[in-house]
């Protein structure tokens, strides 16, 4: 494994531990308080963008380091949405 890609990997989890705890703050409160809409859906379209190009390139790498943040940004937006009328 390249120096490269231990970066991607770390890079990926750092990305999916940054949103966890706001994951589970706002599960448990119910709540999105002054979070912005546009934030979790601009994460969700960067994210988008760069799966789709590592997957298009072939850069597994950066598909599998990067799809759990992924996967927690489309949970947040989801949360924004869900709580945001509540």
């Amino acid at each position: 494994m390249t120096t490269a890609e231990i970066l991607f990997i770390i890079s990926g989890t750092l990305w999916a531990i940054e949103l966890l705890p706001q994951l589970v703050k706002t599960y448990k409160t119910k709540k999105v308080g002054d979070i912005s809409l546009f934030f979790p859906a601009i994460c969700f379209i960067s994210f988008l963008c760069f799966l789709t190009a590592s997957i298009l390139t072939k850069n597994w790498i950066l598909v599998y380091s990067h799809a759990f943040p992924f996967v927690c940004n489309i949970a947040f937006l989801m949360q924004n949405i869900i709580y945001r009328g509540k």
